[in-house]
């Protein structure tokens, strides 16, 4: 078998409702780039990088990645993805070379379930369990009574937790998280995520403040390079700290796990280096007795690679879940997943379960 193309399908879906995050920023818009692999076998495989511009990764891979990998065997994956981070001269350690080879490693990983006739976590070792734990990540920025609204409405759809995004001044924080709390009561996991949006003093102040609320983990409280910023936080602190979103391959999180600065480790399967990587963090993480939650507010394809990753992981625990009728979510899924009893199927299909469905990937297309 071998590789005859690699190319990219961007898409970007307009919101009717802003994303409100830390620092008075927002999102209007959601974009994402498919990294299609097609072989000479009829076998097609679906991977997603996360940019965040979707047409750099477009031209990475298709400029650089793909001469590399087409006429090759797609089933040598470790070897495709030296060549593509490590075998180079000059690396790219970090960022946006990192994302299209994570596009890249998860569509290979597509072609070789499919192959075998296996869903992809049969391939990485798993399942652990036949399902996962998934809670709601949805709670943008809003004022604090339709926050608290849209928190109990997730609990009564069967999540164990919620998650919500602040870091516009403690004061603003706090009635939110209160309005919450109250809403979803002391047994809800109740996570915070900053979006990195504080200094060293004013998110020890927040930190504090949420200890008084149980929340959960208070995610990416600084921004990502304070590595030392992050361990002193979680040395201060009694709410747990995670962060890993914005961390690139095991080498990175090697270095967040050395200097003890997180309770949760958070990769993203489509920035961290894809699937072959993701499964090698969550090996550190165990070493270390370190949680992995990995990171993923993406599209049905990037939600897969995930739960995937996190099926063959004995350190992995909650699947971070959109919960809104987002369109290229569960509609990309060849059995879209539901919540029974608080807890999310994993796909049976052979390969990830997932596919580019042509009416909906055509209205969004760039």
């Amino acid at each position: 078998m071998e590789i005859t193309d690699v190319r990219v399908e961007r898409i970007e879906v307009p919101l009717d409702r802003p994303l409100g995050v830390s620092r008075d920023r927002s999102m209007s818009a959601r974009g994402a780039a498919f990294v299609v692999v097609e072989t000479d076998d009829g076998i097609t495989g679906i991977g997603e990088g996360v940019g965040p511009e979707s047409y750099i990764i477009e031209r990475i891979v298709e400029e650089k990645y793909a001469p590399l990998l087409i006429g090759e065997d797609p089933l040598d994956i470790e070897r495709h993805w030296a060549a593509m981070v490590t075998d180079t001269v000059y690396k790219d350690r970090k960022g946006q070379g990192l994302s299209a080879a994570s596009g890249v490693d998860i569509a290979l990983w597509d072609v070789a379930g499919k192959h075998h006739g296996v869903p992809v976590y049969r391939l990485l070792g798993g399942p652990m369990e036949g399902s996962l734990k998934p809670y709601a990540s949805d709670l943008f920025w809003q004022d604090p009574a339709t926050m608290a609204e849209r928190a109990d409405s997730y609990v009564d759809r069967g999540f164990a937790g919620v998650k919500t995004h602040l870091g516009r001044g403690i004061d603003a924080d706090e009635e939110r998280v209160a309005a919450m709390r109250d809403a979803i009561g002391p047994d809800t996991a109740l996570m915070v995520d900053m979006n990195c949006g504080y200094d060293r003093p004013e998110a020890r102040r927040v930190g504090r403040m949420l200890e008084d609320y149980g929340v959960y983990w208070y995610e990416e409280p600084m921004t990502p390079s304070d590595v030392d910023g992050l361990a002193a936080l979680r040395e201060e602190l009694s709410v747990p700290i995670a962060s890993g979103e914005n961390e690139y391959t095991k080498w990175g999180f090697h270095d967040l796990f050395e200097a003890d600065a997180v309770d949760y480790a958070m990769p993203d399967v489509m920035r961290c280096g894809g699937i072959t990587e993701a499964k090698k963090i969550c090996a550190l993480a165990e070493t270390y007795n370190t949680v992995c939650t990995p990171h993923c507010f993406t599209t049905g394809v990037g939600l897969a690679a995930t739960m995937h990753v996190m099926a063959a992981s004995p350190a992995c625990e909650w699947l971070e879940f959109d919960p809104t009728e987002f369109e290229v979510y569960e509609p990309l899924f060849e059995t879209p997943p539901g919540i029974e009893d608080g807890r999310i199927a994993l796909p049976e299909e052979p390969g990830l379960g997932v596919h580019l469905d042509e009416d909906v990937i055509g209205e969004y297309r760039v």
